[in-house]
Order: structure tokens, then sequence, then C-alpha cells
């Protein structure tokens, strides 16, 4: 009895082993045309970003429209918009950024993120201020001049001399630059609000951030709280920063952590840093 109860133990393990050689190795199952629905969050990211960079070079949206139809998601404009949120999180270039933004809000989203890179369908377009604006602002700034961002002086006739190169002059110009001592604000910060030629708050600018051994990048606006034109980074102890905006700006060099309130104990503060555009035919624009 014993043995016939081995034979049959013996016979499964050796059907199970043939079975799996076969399945695995013999003839395994391979899957034809999977669609994308069947990818791996990570591969669907992938697939939703090359979507985002073929609309932007075709400008097809009904083909990029079907593409996405491909994932079976039936939120997809959240997707995207919570891909656009992750990606501005961890760093990720402008360009990758604004494409991304764009699909996201073709498909209806109109979250904080995406409103950073494309203005609302329903924004009026910036028009030049009425000469009463310009006279009450041209108190605090002198208003900016319309003239070209890289002008060539002609070099005078009688002097055969040669002709010195051009200076590109900063898109952005620094206003103000103020120490930040608030004990209401535990994390030492650089903030920089970005304004343009008319003194109205920009968002989406990058600003690239450097110091000894490293470099970060943030833009303004993703902190709404505190004007659309606002952006900070948090400063590390015994570092030395240099701050430009991505745009044109001169270099901000030396930042450090402030010590703020040293007669009563001390804390760690910051700086602020304003800029404005000087191209008064831009207007207000983001990237």
């Amino acid at each position: 009895m014993l043995g016939a109860a081995s034979l049959v133990l013996f016979g499964l393990i050796v059907g199970l082993v043939v079975g799996l050689y076969y399945a695995w190795l013999v003839e395994p199952v391979s899957y034809v045309a999977a669609g994308p629905s069947r990818l791996s969050d990570e591969y669907k990211e992938e697939y939703i970003l090359l979507i985002s960079q073929s609309y932007a070079a075709d400008g097809d949206w009904e083909k990029a429209r079907r593409r996405l139809e491909n994932l079976d998601d039936p939120n997809v404009a959240n997707t995207v918009a919570l891909q656009l949120e992750r990606n501005l999180r961890n760093g990720e270039p402008a360009q990758i950024l604004n494409k991304l933004a764009i699909v996201a809000e073709k498909l209806g989203s109109r979250s904080s993120a995406v409103a950073l890179f494309v203005p609302s369908r329903g924004e009026p377009v910036l028009t030049r201020p009425s000469q009463e604006r310009v006279s009450a602002t041209t108190t605090l700034l002198p208003t900016p001049t319309n003239t070209s961002r890289a002008t060539r002086s002609a070099a005078p006739s009688s002097t055969p001399t040669e002709k010195p190169s051009s200076t590109p002059v900063p898109v952005f110009r620094l206003l103000k630059q103020e120490r930040i001592c608030r004990r209401n604000t535990p994390i030492p910060l650089i903030e920089v609000v970005v304004y343009d030629a008319f003194l109205e708050p920009i968002p989406g600018i990058e600003i690239l951030v450097s110091w000894e051994g490293g470099s970060d990048h943030f833009f303004t606006g993703y902190h709404p709280e505190n004007g659309k034109g606002y952006g900070d980074f948090t400063m590390e102890p015994e570092l030395f920063y240099r701050v430009e905006l991505a745009d044109g700006s001169t270099p901000v060099d030396g930042l450090q952590i402030e010590n703020c309130g040293a007669e009563i104990g001390g804390f760690a503060g910051g700086r602020r840093l304003t800029y404005q555009n000087t191209d008064v035919q831009q207007g207000s624009s983001g990237p």
C-alpha cells in the first residue's frame, strides 16, 4: 500500500516538473499587442511623458487624446496633473514640466501646478497700464525703457579701433535684497519674488541655486498663499549660495543663513531677493 502511494506522489511531482518546464521554457505565455493599460505605473508615466513631447512637436491633439485613451484611465486628467506635481517636486527641467502641464490643461485639469505653466484661457492679456498707473509707480521704481536687450554702440568712424562686443542686458534686474528674520519661520529660506515690468507678480519663473558641490532649482508661484510671483528654497548651515534667474539676471553670490536676534539667544534667518523684468514689451509672462 505504501509503495503504491509513493508511486502516485512521484508521478505527481514528475508531472508538475514537466508541466512547469513546458510552460516556462518550451512554450511560455507571450503577450501580443498588449495595451498601455497593462503597463506598470513607472512605464505609464514614461508613456504619458512621450505623448506630451509628441504633442509639443506636432500639435496633433486628436492623436494625443487617442493615445491617452489607451490607458483606460477614467480620470486621466488628474493622473497627468499628479505626474506633473511629482516631477515639479523632483526638480525636473522646465521643458518637461511645461509639456506635461499643457496636456493636463487640454484634458481639463485646473490644478495649481498646471496654472504655473499654462495661464487660464479666461485670463485677460496684460496690456500697458494707463498713464495714471505709470505715474503712480514711478515714485517707487524708475520705469524701464522700451529698448532691445542687447544694443550695440556704433564705433566712431574716425577711430579705427576694433568694434567692442556687445554685453547682453539681463532680462531681470535685482530691485532689492533683504535680510529675513522671522521668529515664527523656523526654517531659513532664500525667498525670491519676481515682477514684470509693470510690477505684476509672475508665476512659473525658474530660479537657479548653486553652492560648492551642488546645485538645484525652483519656481515662483508654487506657494500661491504667498503670491503668484513668490518662490523659496531651504538653506543649509555652513553653505554659501549663488542665485540667478534662468531667463537672465545678474548672479547674487554669498547668500548664507543669517544669525538673527543674537542679543536674545539668536535664531536662523534667510534672504529675500526681489526682481523685475526689464522688458516692457514682454508684459507678464511665464515659461
